[in-house]
């Protein structure tokens, strides 16, 4: 009688770890991973290398405006996007001038974040302008 009881016991244990509802799965983070320590550190007024040397490089920079960099946090689980942290970071004479954080938004956001005015053309004064 003891051994039908130990053998039931067995095996309802064995069904019911083999029941496990789902499998795990990891979060995905991609982009730059902006730890808060760090970007609280950034400060208006720092160089392009102090900023680096913080936060890393940048996901993108603006080939028309290198004066703004974009860093992109973004965490997917199972498909899903459940975050998305924008880090603008603009300069002046190559220091920070001014520094936006924003969360949340659709994969396509980092391309709405970049501005694509075009430069200022170069001196009309030049012997060469037009061509």
């Amino acid at each position: 009688m003891r051994l039908i009881s130990i053998s039931i016991v067995a095996a309802v244990s064995l069904l019911v770890g083999c029941s496990f509802p789902g499998v795990h799965k990891n979060p995905i983070e991609q982009g730059n991973q902006l730890i808060p320590e760090r970007v609280e550190r950034v400060e208006v007024g720092m160089t392009r290398d102090q900023v680096r040397f913080l936060l890393g490089s940048p996901i993108t920079v603006n080939t028309f405006n290198p004066n703004r960099w974009i860093y992109l946090e973004r965490v997917d689980f199972d498909g899903e996007i459940r975050e998305n942290t924008f880090l603008i970071v603009n300069f002046t004479d190559d220091r920070v001038a001014e520094i936006q954080r924003e969360t949340g938004g659709s994969p396509s956001d980092p391309l709405s974040k970049i501005d694509t005015t075009r430069p200022d053309p170069p001196d009309e004064g030049s012997w060469w302008w037009p061509f």
